[in-house]
């Protein structure tokens, strides 16, 4: 006897595609067949009322996430009303960066992305955190299995762990996912910051140009140095830049996109070349002064936050 389709709102759950710290995650269609991704929490964390309070704010602002490399958030059932909560997700259909490199998240062989594909990874990701920071989000747990390499460019899912600005430090649950990838200030203070997850990005870069997670074993409160063995030597200043220990001494996203040579639109000042970047990146950081400084986009230097943006 076949068993009866369970449903959520106007959708019916279907083939299972992750599983989670916080929930479920399945393929789940509508009358029409619409297709989403289907997230739907824990029942443990369904009986927690802080958790719940924090999941509906976070789904509430999910919604101001338009972009070419996010993905959408559909339809969401988060309020205290709910049995369950649960949040629908544009579906979006290719492999993970994961599955497409096919290392483990340690020291190993895998198959790393060509130059080309490599710096268009790395515009699409600062495309993709810089539209999650400016809807006042940070995403707090960027890593390959959650990057998908559509058709259509590489998305950004999996916004379970975002959360507001203004809400920024975070729990030890949040800090412990996605280790070999997790900012040092994540591990040491459980706080996410758009820094953080620049550092995330570069993690990310690193493994998709070597086959290998930068940083293999158990939990580090500070990292040694990133093992970057197999990189093209174009974009070492780039990940050694996203990589800094020191929240401050990262890029913003849109740096790190012109660094690629794919720079943001949107942008009212003059773009630079890529060697004009690289060139001043890597001369700041072989004359660097006391106080920290970051790029900007007209090329010039101010003092950065402890967030890592233009202060």
């Amino acid at each position: 006897m076949a068993a009866t389709p369970v449903t959520y709102g106007r959708w019916t759950a279907g083939t299972l595609l992750g599983r989670g710290t916080t929930g479920t995650v399945r393929l789940a269609h509508d009358a029409t067949g619409h297709a989403v991704a289907l997230k739907v929490v824990h029942t443990f964390l369904a009986r927690d009322e802080e958790f719940r309070a924090r999941f509906a704010r976070e789904v509430a602002t999910l919604g101001a996430v338009h972009g070419r490399h996010t993905a959408a958030l559909v339809d969401a059932d988060a309020g205290v009303e709910a049995t369950v909560p649960w949040v629908a997700m544009e579906y979006v259909r290719g492999p993970t960066l994961h599955a497409r490199v096919g290392g483990a998240d340690a020291v190993g062989g895998g198959d790393p992305l060509p130059l080309g594909e490599l710096r268009s990874l790395a515009g699409a990701l600062a495309w993709a955190l810089d539209t999650v920071h400016g809807a006042g989000l940070v995403h707090g747990g960027l890593k390959p299995s959650n990057v998908l390499l559509a058709e259509a460019g590489p998305r950004v899912v999996d916004f379970g762990m975002a959360r507001a600005m203004d809400d920024a430090s975070s729990d030890t649950e949040r800090s412990a996912r996605g280790l070999p990838y997790a900012a040092p200030e994540q591990l040491a203070q459980a706080l996410s910051t758009p820094a953080a997850d620049v550092f995330s990005l570069g993690a990310v870069l690193a493994f998709a140009a070597t086959g290998h997670a930068p940083f293999a074993g158990g939990p580090r409160a500070v990292p040694g140095d990133p093992d970057l063995a197999g990189a093209p030597e174009p974009v070492l200043p780039l990940l050694a830049a996203c990589l800094a220990v020191d929240p401050a001494a990262r890029p913003t996203p849109r740096t790190v996109a012109r660094m690629a040579g794919h720079p943001l639109p949107g942008s009212r000042r003059k773009a630079l070349t890529v060697a004009t970047v690289l060139l001043a990146f890597a001369s700041h950081h072989v004359n660097s002064a006391p106080r920290h400084r970051t790029l900007v986009d007209d090329g010039t230097e101010r003092r950065a936050g402890a967030d890592g943006t233009p202060g």
